[in-house]
């Protein structure tokens, strides 16, 4: 008997992967949120394989999602995207220089993954920046401390690099007193504290180690005050203690400000402390009242007024997010009303409130997480006249998370935070891009979960469902051999992303679908108490509505479905396939669209069970158990295996491989990464720039690649796990 004529077994071991699982939870909220929190490690990127994990060094083309990408699909002159994300648009990195006029984007360097925590002015036109961004493989970007000059580059005569989070700066002078959770500046030790020059960042004399983060400093007239659970007063130049310093304040400071002869100290309150000795100025009160646990965030003393930020709920009787009080009293001016509003952050978890603010030729720029500022629209970052708090005429971009700080320094803006996406468009699990440009389409929104599965792109729809399926269990012994359930075949239209109801299907025990121009055409077992059962297959019409039935003409299991020249291409193992030769078990049947009819000059005896297959021109390849092929096989219009086709050995299990032919490559992967010659099966070099590793899914779209990746523990808004998504394009 030849290896064509062997039986088409079932698989021999249960499969322990399930493809397109949910991605990983994210991390808890990071240390320096708004919210109070002990000191933890220094977050860090995670090493996933053989290079450091961030989406600073993809491809200039690509698109980054807000979780995982699992699957991309070319149709006309789109991209589709289906994963577990949210949003979706083009990787920005946490820190923005924007005009001060304008808002328009100005040069900035491109941070590493992680987040912006506080910015200050170097008084020429740039800034220090302080976060957990930086890493050691980034030139110039060390720890979480930087210096940005005015022209948007890093300057590369600073060198302060730390080893974690970097949450509080204060400049006083040639001197910058840096704040946070870290263990060494500059590779000596300094617990949560030091003094570096502001000129190059060598380490200074000062120190006055922390045994808890450090959330804020002010500096001035020699002295250097820290909050952290309390205020310390500290000699500039030292770190001593100051004498007769005293401060009443207990509980997370998390605003800190000299200004009008008083240190202004927030909480879940609000004081002003006398900054010699620390005592509490009776004469300022102001009351802080909301949900529990909320804090003053901001407060910035112009001499006249003092502006406070805070996600608590009013703050001397007024709406607290974002108020004016006189310096001296507390008491609030009610003829500034600038509206904040919004809902708590998905990601963060971060509620709606104003964290930063900077003023400027009479625009006071807010940051913070918000969805309305002035009587307007905003995303978390705004410009409100310092009068009134109406909304002023500036064109300020969208950011998808928390803006946690804002400087306005020379003819710039600098906004750091917790985003990390450019303009991003919110759609739920499913994008759509221009196939050309990767240009997320802003029209198109899916905004009902569409779950994980395959993607199935129609002119007129687009589907998902759940159809990966392995065959019977060989470890059970009776019936019934597999699960009766009912799945749901999704339906959108593919221009808005709105769901489709007269598309979608509930099919009991589906196994496959796929589509044919505007048709989709669906397989579901009959039965589930033996091993090779009968099958039915389904045609919908453009309509939504069913067309035609027939049963699959042989007993076996369906593991995918695709098309050929027309036909249907149906995929798994059979027995008593009828041929010009007679009844033969197989892995691969041809049926026609129109009845049902089996084509019986295709004849695919492979030597075990067939997954998948994917089809380009007259060329079927096919994966699966075999013993005498290859894992990937080469096949034509007939069934007949192309021996040319020899790629080498996977070493891994042939029911997770994927093909996906692009070109005159073969892409296949889960199992394991390769791009192969389709003539000849012969590896090929990496087409997507050091990306192979790393891919979940391709497409060929206007002479080039376009190619998705799932990364998992990703140094995100202040957090070492997080699962993201992107999509890269290539063209040859």
């Amino acid at each position: 008997m030849s290896p064509r004529q062997l039986f088409a077994g079932a698989l021999p071991a249960a499969v322990a992967i399930a493809l397109g699982a949910a991605g990983a939870p994210h991390a808890a909220t990071p240390s320096d949120s708004p919210a109070d929190s002990p000191a933890g490690s220094p977050a860090g990127v995670i090493e996933v394989g053989p290079r450091t994990t961030t989406y600073a060094d993809l491809p200039v083309t690509s698109v980054v999602a807000d979780g995982s990408v699992d699957q991309v699909v070319r149709s006309g002159d789109r991209v589709y995207v289906l994963g577990g994300f949210d949003q979706i648009g083009r990787y920005s990195g946490p820190g923005r220089v924007l005009d001060a006029t304008t808002g328009a984007d100005r040069p900035a360097p491109v941070l590493p993954d992680g987040q912006v925590s506080v910015t200050v002015p170097d008084g020429d036109g740039g800034w220090y920046v302080g976060g957990d961004f930086g890493q050691d493989r980034y030139e110039h970007v060390e720890g979480g401390l930087q210096h940005v000059l005015a022209d948007g580059s890093v300057d590369t005569a600073f060198d302060a690099g730390t080893d974690g989070l970097v949450s509080a700066l204060a400049l006083d002078g040639d001197t910058l007193y840096v704040g946070g959770d870290f263990g060494h500046v500059d590779g000596s030790v300094r617990q949560g504290l030091a003094a570096v020059s502001a000129d190059d960042g060598h380490l200074l004399p000062f120190r006055a180690d922390q045994e808890v983060r450090v959330a804020e400093l002010a500096a001035g007239s020699g002295r250097v005050y820290v909050g952290t659970g309390q205020v310390q007063a500290l000699d500039s130049a030292t770190g001593d203690p100051v004498p007769g310093f005293t401060s009443p304040v207990e509980g997370q400071v998390t605003a800190l400000t000299l200004g009008s002869g008083r240190l202004y100290v927030g909480t879940t309150g609000l004081v002003a402390l006398d900054p010699v000795t620390g005592a509490k100025d009776a004469g300022f009160d102001v009351e802080v009242a909301g949900p529990e646990g909320r804090h003053v965030h901001t407060v910035l003393d112009t001499g006249e007024t003092l502006y406070v930020g805070s996600d608590a709920g009013t703050i001397a009787g007024r709406p607290g997010r974002l108020v004016a009080l006189d310096p001296a009293t507390g008491a609030a001016d009610a003829s500034f009303d600038p509206q904040v509003s919004g809902p708590v952050d998905p990601s963060s978890g971060a509620p709606a409130g104003v964290y930063d603010l900077d003023l400027s030729g009479g625009r006071l720029w807010v940051g913070g997480t918000f969805a309305e500022a002035g009587g307007q629209d905003a995303h978390s970052l705004a410009v409100v006249d310092q009068g009134t708090g109406a909304a002023l005429d500036v064109d300020l971009p969208s950011f998808d998370h928390p803006v946690n700080a804002v400087d306005v320094s020379g003819s710039g803006v600098y906004v750091g935070g917790k985003f990390f996406l450019d303009e991003p468009s919110d759609t739920r699990t499913i994008a759509a891009l221009d196939a050309t440009t990767l240009e997320p389409l802003a029209d198109f929104h899916v905004t009902k979960t569409a779950f994980y599965g395959d993607l199935v792109a129609a002119p007129n729809a687009l589907y998902v469902a759940s159809t990966h399926f392995y065959g019977y269990d060989p470890d059970v012994s009776h019936a019934p051999y597999y699960d009766n359930t009912t799945e749901t075949i999704r339906a959108f239209d593919p221009d808005s992303g709105a769901a489709d109801p007269a598309r979608t299907h509930r099919i009991t025990d589906l196994t496959g679908f796929t589509t044919v121009g505007n048709r989709l055409v669906v397989a579901q077992r009959l039965q589930d108490d033996v091993k090779y059962p009968r099958n039915r297959i389904t045609v919908y019409g453009p309509d939504g509505r069913k067309q035609r039935s027939f049963p699959v003409p042989m007993g076996g299991y369906i593991s995918y479905l695709t098309v050929l020249d027309g036909d249907l291409l149906v995929i798994g193992s059979f027995k008593r396939i009828p041929t010009y030769e007679g009844l033969r078990s197989g892995a691969i049947a041809r049926l026609s669209l129109r009845n049902g009819a089996l084509n019986t000059d295709f004849d695919s005896s492979l030597d075990g069970p067939a997954y998948h297959a994917s089809v380009s021109g007259k060329a079927v390849y096919v994966t699966g158990l075999f013993s005498f092929y290859p894992e990937v096989t080469k096949m034509d219009a007939f069934g007949n295996w192309r021996y040319r086709f020899k790629p080498k050995d996977f070493d891994t299990n042939g029911v997770l491989l994927r093909t996906a032919p692009v070109g005159d490559r073969l892409w296949v992967g889960l199992g394991r990464n390769r791009f192969l010659d389709t003539a000849t099966g012969a590896v090929l070099p990496d087409p997507t720039g050091g990306h192979q590793d790393e891919i979940d899914s391709v497409t060929a779209a206007n002479g080039g690649i376009v190619f998705g990746s799932t990364t998992y523990g990703i140094n995100m808004m202040g957090s070492s796990w997080n699962v993201l998504g992107y999509v890269g394009r290539v063209t040859d």
